[in-house]
This record gives C-alpha cells, sequence and structure tokens, in this order.
C-alpha cells in the first residue's frame, strides 16, 4: 500500500532518523513507517506520545533495517485524540490488508481493539 492511500491522510512526517526524532510532536496519533518510495511497511498508534514510539522503533533493529520492501525512511503521522488512535490505526491496518492482502510487512499482529 501507498502512503498516499490512507484515509485519514497522514500528511505530516519526519525523516525516520533520531536526528528528525525531536520534530514529531510530543502528542497522540497514528503513525506509518514508510520508504522512500512511499510504501507502507509499518501502522502504528500511540495513545500517549507518537514522538516515543518513534523513539522505540529507531530503538529497535527490526524496523530500522533494509527488508525485501525496503527500509523505513519516513516517519508519517496525523494528531488526534487518544480516543480516536483506536480506530485510525484499524481503519489503516484493514485498508492494507483489503489493498495488499495481508498487514503491512513489518506488522507481527493485528491489534485487538
Amino acid at each position: 500500500m501507498k502512503i498516499d492511500r490512507l484515509c485519514p491522510s497522514a500528511q505530516r512526517k519526519a525523516q525516520f532518523a533520531r536526528s528528525h526524532q525531536g520534530i514529531v510532536p510530543d502528542q497522540p496519533g497514528c503513525y506509518a513507517l514508510v520508504t522512500y518510495s512511499g510504501d507502507v511497511l509499518y501502522v502504528g498508534l500511540a495513545a500517549d506520545s507518537i514522538r516515543d514510539r518513534m523513539g522505540a522503533h529507531l530503538d529497535t533493529p527490526a524496523k530500522r533495517k533494509a527488508g525485501p520492501h525496503g527500509a523505513p525512511y519516513w516517519f508519517y503521522y496525523v494528531l488526534c485524540t487518544a480516543p480516536e488512535v483506536n480506530a485510525i490505526e484499524r481503519g489503516w491496518m484493514n485498508q492494507a490488508i483489503l489493498e495488499d492482502g495481508d498487514m503491512p510487512i513489518l506488522n507481527k499482529i493485528y491489534s485487538p481493539v
């Protein structure tokens, strides 16, 4: 799935690098790890801080390395209230499953709501 297909759209982005983590807000939201060319590799949620979640993924070697579909280069996100994060993340996951036949490559579980 391409990043521009997500609804609601994740129009804000930062490079997926420690040097850019500080520009990501310390607020709730949903996010996607995306290749340079726009392929979604992972979708997630942060009920408290998307900045902290970005840091957690940067600390996870499996989320940083290149795979068959490329390496995460962008951290796209949408800000929302904590009660909205589950619905948005579930919607993004469902969109990926409908378009690609499976969850994004780096998502390992279909989280319960």
